[in-house]
């Protein structure tokens, strides 16, 4: 694996998300009096371009290793820092079952690991 664009798509990703809560505003699209429209703010858009860099790479990790360990490997990583990112930045609500699952989303990763 290329620890490298591993490491990246981890935090595309995570940074797509965070933009993405940041904004606090969902991408509004539709027809209006028969006129097409698209309200998407700043940060929605930086955080499309996150996701689709990190789409991009995606596409490179899923082609040159195994699907059965790289999907749910990267999932918990970027599980773990979405929840680490809600509770630090935006004080999302905590409580011992999110721990446990972080926890168990560690322990699974280490698992999958143990050779």
């Amino acid at each position: 694996m290329n620890l490298f664009n591993f490491i990246l798509y981890i935090l595309l990703t995570a940074m797509g998300l965070f933009m993405m809560k940041l904004s606090g505003q969902p991408i509004e699209l539709g027809l209006k009096e028969g006129v097409f429209f698209l309200n998407i703010s700043s940060k929605m858009v930086l955080a499309l371009i996150f996701y689709a860099c990190s789409f991009l790479l995606w596409t490179g990790i899923v082609a040159k290793n195994d699907l059965s360990f790289i999907v749910p490997f990267s999932s918990a990583i970027v599980n773990v820092i979405s929840v680490c990112l809600g509770i630090i930045i935006f004080n999302e609500s905590t409580n011992i079952y999110k721990f446990i699952g972080i926890g168990m989303a560690i322990v699974g990763v280490i698992l999958m690991n143990y050779k």
